[in-house]
């Protein structure tokens, strides 16, 4: 996990909505100043227009999973990596027009926020059922998937920045 992302544990939901709040506006900040064409730095690794296909699919996805289990707390959620939405989003990105994607990720954003404004203090400790971690808390789900997930890829894209010579600036300075 990220310094830029605390534990959900133990927030409230309006601290939890706020942590995802900050997040959004560092990503999108950070998108609005990245070179989309920029390649990926290596086989392994993402470029930055691939980040902000993801940016754009990985919220639609858990906001769905947030909402069916908002309607029923016994169903699975979660995914793992080889999921085929997040492989053909990511394996689109080439080629994509660079404000194609950055438009893309906003709505993404807007929408799982409106999920989470949905949920109450108690939600957050609530148990869920995830598809590769079994039984554990929304929290957990919430770190995973939403306020880590992000935090990740704002390092990630920090990164591919610094890599790339267009995103100098001081060590954990913020856009």
């Amino acid at each position: 996990m990220s310094a830029e992302a605390p534990t959900t544990a133990g927030m409230t939901a309006a601290e939890v909505v706020a942590t995802n709040a900050a997040l959004d506006a560092k990503l999108l900040a950070e998108l609005e100043a990245a070179d989309l064409g920029v390649p990926a730095p290596g086989e392994a690794e993402w470029s930055p227009i691939e980040v902000a296909a993801h940016l754009a699919e990985f919220p639609r996805f858990f906001a769905a999973e947030l909402e069916r289990w908002m309607s029923d707390r016994e169903t699975t959620v979660g995914r793992t990596h080889d999921d085929a939405g997040r492989l053909a989003a990511v394996g689109a990105a080439p080629g994509t027009d660079p404000e194609e994607a950055r438009a893309a990720v906003a709505p993404a954003f807007a929408l799982l926020a409106r999920v989470l404004e949905r949920l109450e203090d108690a939600d957050v400790a609530a148990e869920t059922n995830n598809v590769k971690y079994g039984r554990e808390p929304l929290s957990a789900f919430l770190d995973r998937y939403v306020v880590g997930h992000k935090a990740g890829h704002l390092e990630q894209l920090r990164a591919l920045a610094r890599r790339s010579g267009a995103g100098e600036r001081p060590e954990g300075a913020d856009r």
